[in-house]
């Protein structure tokens, strides 16, 4: 069994959390447990499974980044943290997942909120797991900025220590076995042997996720009228939810709702929305959106050239921007065009750089084409990217503002994988193939021989002009500048005593003078570099890009 559980709660062991629950205290507004400063931090040390057995036997309480250091996570959850515990409705989250059939197990955390947990059969993109528990949050009317872990899903390096930054742990469950256990659907507790058969039997292929958002996606719609279809699917949920005389959010709702329509309607928008309160208010509140509210109304969106307002409630709260930019009417539609959908990212993981590549749906909305990216910066900035599919795809894409330009990227970096390049293609050993021929090829024996590139050996050391160096690359199809290639050589050789000088002269002298310098010549030891182990390897080294 605790085998299992190891198993089930993999994450990144390079480092694990530590709270100290002895020093805990209740705070008295919200019941809420509070750790004091120092006894919630991390422990710089590897996760064993020894540790892990410790947390299961009670004396320590670990916690742990379920992003691996592959950016991948075997795990994720909601952490649901109400504004007061001891009147927080448990019964109402276990009846969302019953109802909706979903994969999530619901454990108590140490302060008797709820964490919301999936276990994946195998590592999945950190991303997409994110993703998937993001589009949840309206499900269980939790606010956009609820906690989801992973929260980091690409960690980054820590210089000083020369690892990678942890980020930020959750708190593992069945602390000694008996405490933060997991909820049956009549609220009551699964033991430790309970738990490890139930999370067997609820294991989710990653294959599986984008069918089970689907098939909640399709419930958004039902009961909204067919007008929705093609639009946000917040207007949709919403246009269901205000026959309720308690909904608050109705002007909210009325000013995307006029955005929309004037959209797809545009001859007819404004008889859509004067007709709007009455089909979807209850009738209290329709009876106050008279005919000079409404015309008033229509006057000052006429000439508006804004857009869905995503970030302001209840819009927010009912966000499903995954579905939303894939509409036609969705968050990236305008005057200028609707934005095209970017998937399948892919990172080349090429030295000293990345390249990327992604797909974009072209206008008719069936064919693709793959858009290549020579860096991260010609992924993210807007101007760049445009070009690049343009180029590629043969339409620009239309300009649009930077909070809808990051729904873009974010919708298209949870789609992302990694790929290594061919053993003997990376930018590392074909420096190396370069270099290598260099060292071992012809020797200078004279001044003229030393100038015209060939290579000079002297005390253990071989010394060559950089400039004839880089023009071999070059005609290799080498894509970085000089300044770049002298970096990358100065980092991959730095055993090797590598040097770039500002002359050399040749060691011997002609008609009884000494030779001029030569200028811009590199310095490496032979014996050291011999013995670089880098000459047609497989890459593994993921580099942190974000």
């Amino acid at each position: 069994m605790d085998k299992k559980y190891i198993n089930l709660f993999n994450g990144y062991r390079g480092a694990y959390g530590v709270a100290n629950i002895k020093n805990a205290y209740v705070d008295p507004d919200s019941g809420k447990l509070r750790l004091k400063p120092g006894d919630y931090r991390w422990n710089y040390q590897e996760l064993t499974d020894d540790i892990y057995i410790e947390h299961l036997n009670g004396t320590k309480s670990i916690g742990i980044q379920p992003c691996n250091e592959e950016g991948e996570s075997k795990f994720g959850l909601i952490d649901i943290d109400p504004a007061n515990y001891e009147n927080f409705d448990k019964k109402f989250i276990i009846d969302k997942i019953q109802e909706y059939k979903l994969p999530l197990i619901p454990i108590l955390s140490k302060s008797k909120g709820i964490h919301l947990y999936i276990f994946m059969k195998r590592f999945v993109n950190a991303s997409a797991l994110k993703s998937f528990l993001s589009n949840l949050l309206p499900l269980f009317r939790l606010k956009p900025d609820t906690e989801i872990f992973p929260k980091q899903t690409q960690l980054t390096k820590d210089l000083e220590r020369e690892t990678l930054r942890p980020g930020q742990f959750i708190n593992l469950p069945y602390f000694n076995k008996t405490e933060r256990r997991a909820l049956n659907i009549d609220g009551t507790e699964f033991t430790f042997e309970q738990f490890i058969p139930l999370i067997e039997s609820n294991l989710v292929d990653p294959d599986d996720l984008d069918k089970i958002t689907a098939a909640i996606d399709s419930k958004i719609f039902e009961g909204a009228d067919e007008d929705f279809k093609d639009g946000p699917p917040c207007l949709a949920t919403l246009s269901t939810l205000m026959k309720d005389p308690q909904f608050d959010g109705k002007d909210r709702f009325m000013y995307n709702y006029h955005v929309f329509v004037k959209m797809k309607y545009e001859d007819t928008w404004k008889q859509k929305v004067k007709n709007a309160p009455v089909k979807y208010f209850a009738e209290q509140h329709a009876n106050a959106w008279d005919d000079k509210l409404l015309n008033a109304k229509v006057r000052s969106w006429a000439r508006s050239l804004k857009g869905y307002t995503c970030t302001q409630s209840p819009i927010s709260d009912h966000c499903k921007k995954g579905i939303c930019v894939k509409k036609k009417y969705g968050v990236l539609a305008g005057s200028k065009g609707t934005y095209p959908v970017l998937t399948n990212l892919k990172k080349i993981d090429l030295d000293p750089e990345p390249e990327f590549e992604f797909d974009v749906i072209k206008p008719d909305g069936i064919s693709t084409a793959t858009v290549h990216c020579r860096s991260v910066e010609h992924v993210n900035d807007q101007r760049k990217r445009r070009n690049a599919i343009a180029k590629a795809a043969g339409f620009p894409p239309p300009i649009i503002k930077g909070d809808e330009d990051q729904i873009v990227l974010d919708v298209l970096w949870k789609t992302q994988k990694i790929v290594n390049p061919p053993i003997g293609t990376s930018s590392k050993e074909k420096l190396h193939d370069v270099l290598y021929a260099k060292v071992n090829g012809p020797k200078a024996m004279n001044d003229a021989g030393f100038k015209s590139g060939t290579v000079l050996i002297e005390e253990g050391h071989a010394y060559f002009k950089f400039d004839k160096f880089y023009d071999k690359l070059k005609s290799k199809n080498w894509k970085y500048n000089e300044d770049k290639t002298g970096t990358m050589m100065q980092v991959t050789y730095k055993d090797c005593d590598i040097e770039f000088l500002d002359q050399k002269r040749f060691p011997t002298k002609e008609k009884g003078k000494y030779n001029t310098p030569t200028k811009n010549i590199v310095k490496i030891a032979i014996k050291e570099f011999e013995n670089v182990p880098i000459h047609h390897t497989q890459l593994k080294h993921k580099k942190d890009i974000i």
